[in-house]
Order: C-alpha cells, then structure tokens, then sequence
C-alpha cells in the first residue's frame, strides 16, 4: 500500500472513530436527562454533554498533531506535505471540519433561542390536566385495549442480531468459495428483488403527506442508490476471485447501509434524510477502495484520474456541503424547491462520471 492510501485510510480511521464517540457522547447525554425526566433540557443543563465533545475534540486535535508530524500509529513515515494531492485532500477535509463546526453552532443558537422562547410558556399542572380529561371522558366508555410502542432499539438490535449471525456463520463454517458464493447468489439477488418491490411500493403509493419536490428527490436518490446496488454486485461478479475471496464483510456491510438509507429516504420525514443519504453516497468511494484492498485488486496503470473513485468521492462532498447550505438557507421550512434542483444536478454529473469512468476500466 503506498503512501497516499496510508495516508486515507488513517484519516478515515480517524473520522469513524471520532463519529462513534461522539454518538455515545449523545447518548450519555440523553440518558442522563432521561433519568432527570426532562428531554428538553438547556443549555446549562447539560454541560456536561458540551464538556465531553470539547474533551473529545482537544484529544483529536493533538491526536492530528502528532499523527502528520512524526511516524504516526502505523509507524510509517508519510511524508504527505510532499505530495499535492494530499495537501489537497486535506485542505478539503479542514474546510468540511470548519463548516461542520459552523453548522452546529448555529444550530446550537438557534435551538437554545428556541427552547428559551418555548420555557415562557406556562404549561397546565398535573391535576389540572388529569381533571379535564376525566371530565372530557363519557363514563360509559369502555377501556380500549392498551397498546405499547415498541423501542426503535429492539428493531434495530433484531435486525443486527440475524446481521452478527450471518457473519459468524461466514467466518466459523464456510470456506472462502463458499462465500462467495452466499454472497454472490443469495445476498445481493435477493437484496435487489428487495429494492425493487420497495421502488414498486413507492410507485403505488396515490396519495403521500410529502411535496412534489420533495418526493422527487426521494426517486433521485433511491433511483442511484439502487442502480450503484446493481454496480456492486457486477463488481463483485468481476473481481469476486473464488478461492482468493476475503470481502464478505464488506459486502454485507453495503447491502446493510444500501437498507438503511433507503428506509430513511423513503420512510422518514426528517429533513435530514437527504444529508444522511449524501453522507453515503461519500462513504460509498471509501467502501470500495478498501474492498478493492482486502481483495487484492489493482487498477490498471493505463487508467485515468476520472476512472478512479476520487472523482465520485470528491462529487459527493460537494453535494454533502450544498446540502448543508441549502438546510441552513430555509431553515426546518418544508420547502424543497432548490434541494431538488441540487440534487437532480448532483444526479445528472454523477450519470456524466460513470459514463466517463466505465468504458476504460476492466469492468
């Protein structure tokens, strides 16, 4: 592996692992105000949370420090000021940390403002509230039958639960064909009938509380994910390797976020689902540079720049910040008029790129 990949997959590394740690940061927080009963909480109610992410931070600055200014973790001496691209790259990731960094303390102000504006208002006491709905309920009326809401963790942790076992399974019992096998007639066949009743399911659907626009961006993006799906198990027919094959890990990894972005695209109404889709297509690149490394595949020499990953990766940080910027722009408003516009740009050089890119490479 030579310098410049060195270089990105610590990087990388580096980012998943301040990622990880900053979700259990939320989540301490969030079971801290549980246990409190508040869930709103302000500002200085929860400094504890704001200590943890300025700790989290201070550590991965020196961290960066001591990374690029001596041998490193790895132990290996990249000399990555000598190389323009590098000096590129991480430029580019410097001005994503300062706009992200940016987001989230406007964030920070507006919601502040807001709870602020929102502890005005006083709210009616227990006793109060008990009475009117009594007097509110007929007294003949029969109990309905209690239901309960189930926890978004147990879902979750269901679906992981096959997810672990299925890997195990693959790395106990089954020999290196094998996998392939499974993966190659099972798992990505039967995740693009999947996709596909889902995109049937969408059509059919006459009526939605969505907008025009808004429902339009949800086909761009489920469109392309989708057609990258078939683009994986293609790449996969091509550079699977039989014997030689080691990537089933990764592979089921992208079936499994492919699920859970569509879900989130389709199924959701956060505003947020089209950043979380852009931040996938960003990992998407990175996915496949690292399964091209675990499986031992090298590109031809011959090839081009366009022809690589990094035309895609770069593409996908771009529509990842305008992204951002138009949230900022318009705010929690349910307008989408020029996120589509975006998008269907965003689509359309992304199409452009793979034209370019597939007729010179060896798949």
């Amino acid at each position: 592996m030579d310098n410049r990949s060195v270089i990105f997959i610590e990087v990388m590394a580096v980012i998943a692992i301040v990622g990880i740690l900053a979700f259990l940061i939320f989540l301490v927080g969030r079971a801290v105000a549980q246990s409190r009963g508040s869930f709103a909480g302000n500002l200085s109610g929860r400094w504890y949370q704001y200590l943890l992410a300025a700790l989290l931070l201070l550590v991965v600055i020196i961290l960066g420090v001591w990374q690029f200014s001596t041998d490193g973790l790895l132990g290996q001496a990249a000399d990555w000021r000598a190389d323009g691209r590098a000096i590129t790259f991480f430029v580019i990731m410097l001005i994503m940390a300062a706009l992200g960094l940016i987001g989230f303390v406007i964030y920070l102000i507006v919601h502040t403002a807001r709870q602020g504006a929102g502890a005005t208002v006083p709210e009616p006491s227990l006793a109060a509230s008990v009475a009117a709905v009594t007097a509110s309920t007929p007294p003949t009326a029969e109990p309905e039958a209690a239901t309960q809401q189930t926890s978004a963790g147990v879902r979750l942790l269901g679906l992981l639960a096959l997810l672990v076992a299925f890997l195990l399974l693959n790395w106990i019992y089954l020999s290196k064909a094998d996998q392939l096998f499974v993966v190659q007639n099972l798992i990505y066949p039967a995740a693009l009938a999947v996709a596909l009743v889902l995109l049937f399911d969408k059509a059919a659907r006459g009526w939605n509380v969505k907008s025009a626009a808004e429902n339009f961006r949800e086909w761009l993006l489920c469109d392309a994910v989708t057609f990258l799906l078939i683009m994986g198990f293609v790449n996969l027919g091509h550079f699977g390797g039989g014997e030689a094959y080691g990537a089933m890990f990764w592979d089921v990894l992208y079936v499994a976020l492919f699920f859970l972005i569509f879900w989130i695209l389709d199924r959701t109404l956060t505003r947020f689902r089209f950043l979380a889709a852009h931040a996938y297509m960003i990992a998407l690149p990175i996915l496949l540079l690292i399964w091209r490394i675990v499986q031992g595949v090298s590109m031809s020499a011959e090839l081009t720049w366009w022809s690589s990953i990094w035309p895609f990766f770069f593409l996908a940080i771009i529509a990842f910040v305008l992204e951002i910027m138009v949230i900022l722009l318009q705010g929690g408003e349910n307008k989408h008029g020029l996120g589509a516009i975006k998008d269907a740009i965003y689509v359309a050089v992304y199409g452009i790129l793979l034209i370019v890119a597939i007729p010179e490479a060896e798949f």
